[in-house]
């Protein structure tokens, strides 16, 4: 998608493209392809309906709708001010910060809504996707595999939803990573509503996208098409733990279809919550991949720039008890009894911090009563 006007919209450009993206009938890829013949937003909406029909080929009624948008911008009005109330931004495809790898996917977004950081290191990123209700595996390999890529440097993108997505978001806030959560809600809206946490961290330490305005609720129909977003920001997806009709496959379907790179951690056979990541791995459509290494390892020539940026983010970011722990145990493994005299929190305090750590894939039981570091 290519446009020939100005690199970036005024205000008033920005309102004629949020009203244009409410017109009933005009969707994200008309209202794009509408800006392109007219050239502006604010162009498209004075045109005659004929006009507009004409130019999409479709009927005179949608016309008819572009140019009632046109007439009343209370609408578009409250939207934006209800975007910058919450300290969201309004970033167009025609913006420098609009991501440039997404430019170039088949239906790009008009418009983004951003909360949080504006990072050119952003565009060295990975996708890291799954299920809703993962497994004690699936739990532990995307929080590993996430904050191994946060520490070197790689941006983690996901969809903020419960389950493979929001672990993957914590493995790299733990390293200290950035991190992007494309929302299938408006900017304003947290889904799930126990992720408010989650979301304040995420843009402290990264950003959350999304194209839909402020108040949108979470419609199930809005996530399938962010998934286009999560695959398309991202030079890579990693696909962790999902079922034969996981939508986290969508995600996977997109990024084959963009031209991305996929990875697929593998499931033990016969289990269900694996079934279609093993399925890509069988049709050879994804790499086998264990370890946010062995992805760093097969995009290593586009990342180069951010390997490694930070040797500080090789330790993982820990307060309190958690912090007192893992120091305990940089000798080596250490035994449980040992942990809790030396750590004076007392056992009950010291096994619900290592479930908690283990979790996180910061430590690991180990035989004979012992934990060490993961």
């Amino acid at each position: 998608m290519t446009a020939d006007h100005p690199p970036t919209l005024d205000r008033n450009a920005r309102l004629a493209l949020i009203a244009l993206l409410s017109a009933e009938g005009i969707g994200n890829r008309r209202a794009m392809e509408l800006v392109t013949l007219f050239h502006t937003p604010e162009a498209a909406l004075k045109a005659p309906a004929g006009e507009v029909a004409s130019a999409l080929n479709v009927p005179l009624q949608v016309g008819r709708q572009v140019v009632k948008a046109g007439r009343s911008m209370e609408a578009a009005e409250k939207k934006l001010a209800a975007a910058e109330r919450c300290g969201a931004r309004v970033v167009t495809f025609w913006d420098e910060e609009y991501p440039e790898r997404l430019k170039g996917i088949s239906d790009p977004p008009a418009l983004l809504y951003v909360r949080g950081e504006n990072s050119p290191l952003y565009q060295y990123a990975v996708a890291v996707v799954g299920t809703r209700t993962p497994s004690e595996h699936g739990r532990r390999m995307a929080v590993r595999i996430a904050r191994e890529l946060a520490t070197t440097g790689v941006t983690v993108v996901s969809g903020m939803a419960m389950g493979i997505d929001s672990l993957a978001h914590e493995g790299a806030l733990s390293a200290g990573g950035r991190t992007i959560a494309v929302l299938g809600s408006g900017v304003d809206v947290v889904y799930p509503p126990s992720n408010r946490q989650l979301y304040e961290r995420i843009i402290a330490q990264g950003a959350v996208f999304t194209e839909y305005p402020p108040g949108t609720g979470p419609d199930r129909h809005h996530f399938p098409q962010r998934n286009r977003i999560i695959s398309g920001l991202s030079l890579g997806t990693v696909i962790v733990e999902a079922g034969a009709k996981s939508g986290a496959l969508i995600t996977a379907k997109l990024a084959l279809e963009q031209g991305r790179e996929l990875f697929a951690v593998p499931g033990a056979a016969g289990d269900m919550k694996s079934a279609g990541v093993n399925q890509l791995l069988r049709d050879g459509a994804a790499h086998l991949v264990e370890k946010g290494s062995e992805v760093v390892e097969h995009l290593k020539s586009r990342l180069a720039p951010v390997l490694n940026v930070s040797a500080a983010m090789a330790v993982p970011k820990m307060e309190g008890a958690e912090k007192t722990i893992y120091n305990l145990l940089e000798a080596g493994p250490v035994l449980v009894d040992e942990l809790i005299r030396r750590s004076n929190l007392g056992a009950v305090e010291v096994s619900r911090v290592l479930t908690s750590m283990q979790l996180k894939s910061l430590v690991q039981r180990l035989p004979g009563a012992r934990v060490g570091r993961a």
